[in-house]
């Protein structure tokens, strides 16, 4: 007579695969994580963003507030390498300087400076700030004499700085000298924040500009509320960073339509499934029974097609990919659940 498996056998035997597929291609050393701060610390903060704040003063300048470091590499979710980091720019407004105006299309306003601001000279005659034109009129050309000088002044550095854009941000890369060795790159992001404490990136409206003055709209940032939620959400010792790190992973090693999936989808979901799924991160088999469940989740939302903004709920994040991708994501994710055979290959 066959034995039964002892309950809970499955979930150990999960567990130990996900743990093996975490060693092999998805843990950055600490060493590694620390290298990627200090290297943020060394250029972009004590180089770059010292220059741009002694040389961006009014009246031409605009003063620039503080950094504010957001991401994966912050929020401890980073996976394959620390090679990537993201600096929100806050910049330093006086009381109604700077107001907003909502439009109607969720997370997005736009943003009116006062008739006596600095602000006026990237702004269109009706006083509202255009997010390209205080970008590439003062950030960029900002942010490339900062690289500029410091390349000038650096011959016996062993690394150099690499400015360009990269979609709304203006990126900076730092390599090598002698072999051009990539070590990091940086995207910064200008930024307001609001009397509110609502925070607005230079991350221009990309939808439908014929219902809408486009160009002239901010997107709201919830980037520092995540980092707050996901940065130290481990507090019990669980397994929640772990396990969305495995999955960032799985995903994006998927030959299929799944690996179209990007990582806001999968961090948004996440935040979803924590909220549903207070309890039981810390024992033994949790990392595969949260496993199972998360994906159970994930792939209810490819099902339904619809996948609400975490801050913004009517707002459903799958709404721009082709239906018929969502679909086949949907089914991927069904069969991997539903046969061990496909569990193992995604996790060989």
């Amino acid at each position: 007579m066959a034995l039964s498996r002892p309950e809970g056998s499955r979930g150990n035997s999960l567990t130990k695969k996900l743990r093996d597929f975490s060693v092999k291609y998805v843990k950055i050393s600490e060493a590694d994580m620390a290298r990627s701060r200090e290297l943020v610390r060394s250029y972009i903060e004590s180089q770059v963003m010292d220059y741009c704040r002694k040389n961006s003063l009014p009246p031409r300048g605009l003063p620039i507030l503080r950094l504010e470091y957001t991401g994966s590499v912050y929020e401890g979710l980073k996976t394959e390498a620390a090679d990537e980091v993201d600096v929100m720019v806050v910049l330093k407004t006086t009381r109604q300087e700077v107001t907003v105006e909502h439009t109607g299309i969720p997370g997005y306003a736009r943003l009116k400076a006062s008739g006596s601001s600095n602000f006026r000279q990237y702004a269109d005659p009706g006083g509202y700030i255009i997010p390209n034109r205080l970008r590439d009129a003062w950030f960029y050309s900002l942010v490339v004499q900062a690289v500029d000088a410091f390349n000038e002044k650096s011959q016996i550095c062993d690394v150099y700085l690499v400015a360009r854009y990269h979609g709304p941000a203006v990126q900076i890369d730092i390599l090598t000298k002698v072999t051009n060795q990539h070590l990091l790159s940086t995207d910064l992001v200008p930024c307001f924040q609001l009397e509110s404490g609502d925070y607005y990136v230079a991350k221009s409206y990309s939808g439908d500009r014929r219902s809408s003055q486009g160009d002239l709209l901010w997107r709201q940032s919830f980037s520092l509320k995540e980092k707050a939620k996901l940065q130290h959400m481990d507090r019990d010792r669980g397994c929640r960073h772990e396990l969305l790190r495995i999955v960032k992973t799985l995903v994006k090693r998927q030959p299929t339509s799944l690996g179209t999936l990007e990582s806001y989808h999968l961090k948004t979901a996440f935040m979803h499934y924590m909220d549903a799924k207070s309890a039981n991160w810390n024992g033994l088999d949790s990392l595969g029974e949260h496993f199972r469940g998360f994906l159970q989740k994930l792939q209810g939302y490819l099902e339904r097609g619809f996948l609400p903004h975490y801050w913004l709920e009517s707002v459903n994040l799958l709404e721009d990919v082709n239906k018929g991708v969502v679909r086949q994501m949907a089914d991927r994710m069904k069969r991997i659940l539903n046969s061990e055979v496909e569990m193992n290959k995604v996790l060989a």
